[in-house]
């Protein structure tokens, strides 16, 4: 019986000290060291619920070893984690390196082991091995490595070189710090795959820290035909840049001219970003965003290469894209369907939506690509002709909340282009996506040639705010006078 009561108190305390680990996750404090507490309490409890009267000497010993050196290493950890990991992370005292606090623990575990030798089996361990020039040599030799990787460790933590969750950069591989620990530095690199560096090595090469001062300028270089003026070429990637989620405002993105190549101008676009990991995928969608913002603006990538294969791939890319008289034909009349079912054109003649297709233009966008932006100015309205859009909007507090998705025949943008009203949200292409976009002045042509039609653009309008924000008959009726209002004053320049 007495020997079960050793037990049951070993097994009581280690579900306490799992549920001080579960605490300690729940209150996302330092993970609780409970296993050396666990292996110290079933030392104990061996220790204790076993006869050990017909056992040999020497056994009894060694257990009794064995028990001593597991409470005082256990207790030192359980005095480390809470001075030295708790605390800090209370911001009751400063952070210290996690090699310093492993370290403390390897010389007091030493320590241990050196007293209860000598206490215990009165083996002078340390007499044994500054006595013995073998021994010396042994040790000395041994140790060479793990002290040269050790005094490392201490250097680049200390010094703050590296630290746990930075991006570094050594003879050409990349990877985020995962630990460094006293021997070395783990990194888990772009691809993956899991790269272990000895502190020594680590100390001796270049190392690139792209985490140590703030932000991270990705650098893009890209060439642009010598048809396009420079001027217009910076103003256009200054663009593709700022509408970039992932790109910081502050600092602001920069675009400079890099060199006259033979067949281009090369530019250089610095855009920053906060975190050095999202690097890759924000230069591949810059590079997917700005195919579509030069065809937009009838620009493309030039090639060194003769002329004759540079017209195949127009001719081709005009094919796909549509252009051709067919795939014009085509493309009218499947727009020329699409504005039919939009309420507010539903009451034109098909030669007044054909005047309004013919005055419009039609463009693509890329993956994430703004079309609009929440807080700009703008003149035109967009019908959804392929693909999907996402509408979002700021918060006080500075995030964004998604408002709906647009798909293939739904418009967005009408209040601007009837009122002159900023951009309300903003609106991204979700995948690769054709817009009809609708400028004021196409609409001031159809207003100048029938007048009547601001009576209805305005009922209509007035009705499509009043389904979307809910209004009651009353609101929806003073909504549309002032609406009526504002697009007098808006067109009147026209309708003169």
């Amino acid at each position: 019986m007495v020997a079960l009561k050793f037990w049951i108190v070993a097994a009581l305390g280690i579900l306490l000290l799992l549920g001080l680990n579960r605490l300690c996750s729940r209150l996302r404090w330092p993970s609780f060291p409970w296993r050396l507490p666990s292996l110290a309490l079933l030392s104990w409890a061996l220790g204790n619920g076993i006869n050990w009267n017909g056992a040999n000497h020497s056994l009894r010993i060694v257990v009794a070893m064995a028990d001593d050196l597991l409470l005082t290493v256990a207790i030192t950890r359980l005095l480390i984690w809470l001075v030295l990991e708790l605390f800090p992370r209370l911001r009751l005292l400063p952070s210290t390196p996690k090699i310093l606090r492993d370290l403390l623990l390897v010389l007091v575990s030493a320590l241990v082991v050196v007293v209860l030798l000598q206490q215990r089996a009165r083996v002078d361990l340390l007499g044994l091995v500054t006595t013995s020039a073998v021994l010396t040599a042994i040790f000395g030799l041994a140790a060479q490595e793990p002290l040269k990787d050790l005094i490392g460790g201490l250097s680049l933590q200390l010094e703050q070189v590296v630290k746990e969750g930075d991006w570094i950069e050594v003879e050409g591989n990349i990877g985020r710090v995962i630990s460094v620990t006293w021997r070395d530095t783990e990194l888990r690199c772009i691809d993956g795959s899991k790269l272990n560096i000895p502190n020594n090595q680590l100390t001796a090469k270049d190392l690139r820290n792209f985490s140590q001062y703030g932000p991270y300028g990705n650098r893009l270089f890209i060439g642009l035909d010598y048809n396009l003026p420079p001027a217009q070429a910076k103003s256009l990637l200054l663009q593709l840049a700022r509408q970039h989620p992932l790109v910081l405002h502050n600092p602001a993105p920069v675009v400079r001219i890099a060199a006259f190549d033979d067949s281009s101008i090369r530019y250089e676009l610095l855009a920053w970003q906060a975190d050095y990991g999202q690097g890759l995928g924000l230069r591949s969608d810059l590079l997917e965003q700005l195919w579509y913002l030069l065809r937009r603006h009838g620009q493309t990538i030039p090639y060194p290469v003769q002329d004759l294969r540079v017209t195949a791939m127009v001719e081709a890319a005009a094919l796909v894209d549509g252009n051709d008289q067919n795939g014009k034909a085509i493309a009218h009349s499947q727009q020329l369907d699409l504005l039919q079912k939009v309420s507010i054109f539903a009451n034109l003649a098909d030669n007044q939506l054909e005047q309004l297709i013919e005055a419009s233009q039609c463009h693509s966008y890329g993956p994430g690509e703004a079309v609009v932006r929440e807080g700009d100015q703008g003149q035109s309205l967009f019908l959804v002709s392929a693909g999907e859009v996402e509408v979002t909007k700021r918060l006080a507090t500075g995030g964004q909340i998604t408002i709906t998705q647009l798909h293939r025949g739904e418009i967005f943008g009408e209040m601007t282009l009837c009122t002159g009203e900023c951009r309300s949200a903003t609106v991204r292409a979700t995948c690769e996506s054709k817009l009809l976009e609708i400028k004021r002045e196409a609409m001031a042509a159809l207003l100048q040639e029938d007048p009547s039609l601001l009576d209805s653009f305005s009922q209509l309008v007035s009705q499509r705010q009043a389904e979307i924000n809910n209004l009651e008959s009353e609101a929806a009726s003073a909504q549309q006078q002032d609406l009526m209002e504002r697009m007098r004053r808006l067109f009147s320049g026209w309708l003169q």
